[in-house]
């Protein structure tokens, strides 16, 4: 069996508003996560835009200066606060746009593509969303963890993917286990830290550790350090991308453009004044 491994991240920024580190290879090692983004944005950077075949996710750290907006062709335009969740679950196409609340504030956080099933690529599109006081909260000696999706949380997911969010106390220990079938990675948000008994895997900001199915690690803080982690069951199945695009196969893809280019996405004209409904009840 594989062990566990450092996955380096691709830097990238656009304009002066946007910077991210990027986790989007190797995909056998994050399926079914497709990429995973730890950004910083503070201006609009990204006009309407359309979505096919996965999940487009949002989660904001609790200690984003603003929040952000998030509009699509459904008719949605919501509120995703600090510590929220926004599940954008594009299915056969949806459009899509996100910025920050406040002009010239900082929003920090995770972009997630989750990938769908092969069954679920073409289901309707539908969002999700989750404040942060909904999100279930457990601790042990040192740490203290957020659900933000899967385990206890409790929206009802397309298949079996998990985030949790973990603060390390300096000196303080913590066990990342995966369960039988599942693997996953955790990306240091901050700090700096190790794995036990793997010297040659020092922890700290913009690294990410893999583990494989049914792997382990304890991980030990040098100082305080906050875990992005992340565990789902591997689809292990054909996947064509092509831009925003990600389905099974090239023929998909062709009627994916077809859809968008006629309309049958929807239309999400760019913005213009904002409305933000209530961000506190979660939709499904």
């Amino acid at each position: 069996m594989s062990t566990a491994r450092l996955l380096p991240p691709q830097r990238h920024r656009i304009g002066a508003g946007f910077q991210a580190d990027g986790w989007r290879e190797p995909l056998a090692l994050l399926d079914p996560f497709i990429m995973v983004d730890h950004f910083r944005m503070s201006e609009p950077v990204f006009a309407p835009h359309p979505h096919a075949g996965f999940s487009a996710v949002t989660y904001l750290f609790d200690d984003s200066a603003t929040g952000l907006v998030s509009r699509d062709s459904l008719g949605g335009e919501h509120a995703v606060p600090p510590g929220g969740l926004h599940w954008t679950l594009a299915g056969r196409g949806v459009m899509h746009d996100e910025f920050p609340a406040e002009a010239g504030r900082e929003a920090h956080g995770l972009q997630i593509f989750v990938n769908l099933p092969a069954d679920q690529k073409l289901r309707a599109p539908a969002v999700m969303r989750l404040a942060p006081e909904r999100m279930p909260h457990r601790a042990g000696m040192g740490w203290r963890a957020v659900q933000v999706f899967g385990g206890r949380a409790e929206l009802v997911l397309p298949s079996p993917v998990a985030l949790s969010i973990v603060d390390i106390d300096a000196g303080a220990a913590f066990e990342l286990d995966m369960a039988d079938g599942e693997q996953g990675f955790a990306i240091v948000i901050h700090g700096h830290g190790q794995v036990e008994h793997m010297a040659g895997l020092p922890l700290s900001a913009g690294r990410a550790l893999s583990l494989p199915e049914g792997g382990a690690a304890r991980i030990v803080a040098d100082g305080p350090l906050r875990l992005a982690c992340f565990s789902g069951h591997p689809l292990r199945e054909a996947l064509v991308r092509h831009g925003p695009f990600a389905m099974s196969d090239e023929g998909q893809v062709v009627a994916a453009l077809q859809r968008f280019q006629t309309g049958g996405m929807g239309r999400l004209s760019p913005r213009t004044t904002t409305r933000i409904s209530d961000p506190k009840e979660p939709k499904q």
